[in-house]
């Protein structure tokens, strides 16, 4: 398979994950399936008690806006994975629509490239697990769509764009990991094996960099999720409802990331299925959906025409071109 078919596949994915877990996040699936009366397989204009409230059905959220835009900056800075760079990316979506999601971190840290003064706490924790979250997985599919299928580049530089957000060993090594599964997707003779080996590789080799958290570790976890999505293959609800009870689809890197490997394993990398468990297994439904929709997409070179067509018109993106042109900064990875 072509490799701009491949990177087309995983931005689209990871765009229509986001913007079809935009109006299930934070429910149960039960709760999904009452609210909309059934599994949700299509986009959906978001309710009013979900974050993206407001926002017209088919658009992304702060998920997939931010690995648009750090793509954008990626494209921008000719393939040049640096701190001005990441910073830059950071700073371009931070003057979008989008930008009304972020979430506490980020904003700290747009606040901080920005220059602007926030007030000193009067206690600061020896170590703040609560930050070990799942923004710095949600946003990284382009490093490694733009890695060239360098597995090693798409860690360093998934370790560099993740710093200024979300410098700790979980966070890191979530952001890893996916980078590093998406770099492998690209591979014409990529298997699922390959695609969580490399994974594993990323998170064991993210989890050693940044402030050390006393939370979870991702890499056991993509074990334990994996095994779990192979178990019950083939019982959709089934690997949902197991997702959901011993790994968990929440805020935290080593919930979110974990889940998306193993709905990767229980699809068989088949990427609607796979977005659908993610959009339908609750909690934190638009990033889990983003995460292995960038990946399942990639290596399966996704494409749906119309949906493409939804995402581009809503958001106002260009994913063709956009593919174009990583594509070609990746020629120089």
């Amino acid at each position: 398979m072509e490799k701009i078919r491949k990177i087309l596949g995983g931005l689209l994915a990871g765009a229509v994950g986001d913007a079809m877990g935009a109006p299930t996040e934070t429910r149960s699936t039960q709760q999904i399936i009452d609210k909309f009366g059934g599994l949700v397989t299509s986009f959906l204009t978001p309710p009013e008690d979900v974050f993206a409230h407001g926002f017209p059905a088919g658009s992304v959220t702060d998920d997939f806006s931010l690995a648009y835009y750090t793509a954008q900056a990626i494209i921008d800075a000719h393939g040049v994975i640096d701190d001005d760079m990441a910073a830059a990316a950071l700073l371009k979506w931070a003057d979008t629509p989008y930008y009304v999601m972020a979430g506490p971190t980020t904003r700290a840290a747009v606040d901080r490239i920005r220059g602007l003064e926030t007030p000193r706490p009067d206690f600061v924790m020896a170590v703040d697990n609560s930050k070990a979250t799942n923004g710095s997985a949600m946003k990284i599919a382009p490093v490694g769509l733009a890695s060239g299928g360098d597995i090693d580049k798409a860690i360093r530089d998934a370790i560099t764009i993740c710093r200024p957000t979300h410098n700790n060993s979980t966070s890191l090594s979530g952001g890893c990991a996916v980078a590093a599964a998406i770099s492998a997707a690209l591979a014409a003779d990529a298997s699922l094996d390959s695609i969580i080996e490399a994974g594993l590789r990323g998170a064991r080799e993210g989890e050693r960099h940044g402030v050390q958290m006393s939370t979870p570790s991702v890499y056991e976890r993509i074990k334990l999720a994996v095994e779990i999505g192979r178990k019950y293959k083939g019982d959709d609800r089934l690997v949902m409802k197991k997702m959901t009870d011993i790994i968990g689809t929440g805020l935290a890197a080593a919930e979110a990331v974990p889940s998306a490997f193993g709905f990767l394993a229980g699809s068989d990398g088949d990427t609607m299925k796979a977005i659908i468990m993610g959009v339908n297994a609750g909690n934190d439904t638009d990033t889990v959906a983003t995460i292995v929709g960038a990946i399942a997409g990639t290596y399966q070179g996704y494409y749906d025409e119309e949906m493409l067509k939804k995402i581009d018109e809503v958001n106002g993106f260009d994913l063709k071109k956009t593919t174009e042109r990583l594509l070609e900064v990746s020629r120089d990875a």
